[in-house]
């Protein structure tokens, strides 16, 4: 056995016993439920329409029908506006869970070409997932668009797409800490070592986060949606649908690039001094965004166990 393959057989049991994973586990669960309790998604919602979309193209509602006046060009930067104003939303803030896991998985490696391949094959998944939901959204006719923006429909659109991403990313976790090791331990040691890869990881991420435009009912998403499909083509709806999704992913983009500009070299040499804990805080993001997504978007929506700082009336 290689290194690769003793790296990927052991996971966190060199630095972590049962007990401490599990018990991180647990915190990282509560974490995210304590996060999607107290989630003010008025405030969130309104900054990213409010102080993102207000300032840089208007009033996004009264937007949505102008496809005949503002024509082609304009639905891009309505695009980048709508992916970009959804960055702190309640179907997006997830995306920062992703961080973890793709900084300490590039600082493992001091090859600065790994890094790069590692965000732009992210990157690629995030916005190939979206040019596909173009498609099938720039496709619609009026009647089916109007059905398919109405409230109900699209919470429970996010509640059924959320919830889904959320048990995925709940079993990657726990795949993670090391707690399916046994069952892993059956499978080929050659798929282990692909699905284990520092790039596949990567695109495995970039995918769940292409699919949160999917599940997103953020009104000024919505309103997008309703720009882009007046257009009448799948094309020109695939196009927009995938700046927008570069643009969901912007900021999260620019941090990591940041991160690696400015203390690269410190993550690296830590990483490569403490493996453990860079695949520890890895599978705590993993866990706790899969908790929050699940708990948020489905539990409390379906035994109404959520909103708790507007029961206590601490939001107004």
């Amino acid at each position: 056995m290689d290194k690769q393959e003793a790296t990927i057989a052991a996971g966190m049991n060199h630095g972590y016993s049962l007990r401490q994973r599990i018990s991180w586990a647990v915190v990282a669960l509560i974490v995210g439920v304590v996060i999607a309790g107290f989630w003010n998604y008025k405030l969130v919602d309104g900054f990213g329409k409010e102080m993102v979309a207000g300032p840089l193209i208007g009033d996004t509602q009264s937007l949505a029908g102008t496809f005949q006046e503002n024509g082609w060009d304009f639905g891009f930067l309505y695009a980048a506006v709508a992916g970009l104003a959804a960055t702190f939303t309640a179907c997006n803030c997830v995306v920062f869970a992703m961080m973890p896991g793709i900084a300490c998985a590039s600082n493992v490696s001091a090859r600065k070409s790994l890094i790069w391949t590692t965000l732009a094959v992210f990157t690629f998944a995030v916005v190939v997932v979206n040019f596909f939901y173009g498609l099938v959204v720039g496709s619609f006719e009026s009647g089916v668009l109007q059905v398919y923006n109405e409230r109900e429909v699209r919470i429970w659109q996010a509640q059924i797409t959320f919830t889904i991403l959320g048990v995925i990313m709940l079993i990657w976790g726990t795949i993670a800490f090391g707690f399916a090791d046994r069952f892993l331990g059956m499978l080929p040691m050659r798929f282990r070592l692909i699905m284990g890869d520092t790039v596949t990881k990567a695109g495995m991420m970039g995918m769940l986060v292409g699919f949160f435009s999917v599940g997103r009912p953020f009104p000024v998403f919505r309103d997008f949606l309703t720009y882009m499909a007046s257009a009448h083509h799948p094309l020109y709806g695939a196009l927009t649908m995938a700046v927008q999704g570069l643009a969901q992913v912007a900021v999260m983009l620019i941090l990591l690039v940041t991160v690696h500009a400015f203390f690269g070299k410190q993550l690296s040499r830590w990483a490569a001094n403490h493996p453990s804990r860079m695949e520890l805080l890895g599978a705590f993001a993993m866990l706790a965004g899969g908790a929050y997504f699940v708990y948020y978007w489905g539990l409390s929506f379906a035994f109404d166990i959520g909103r708790w700082g507007f029961k206590l009336d601490w939001y107004g």
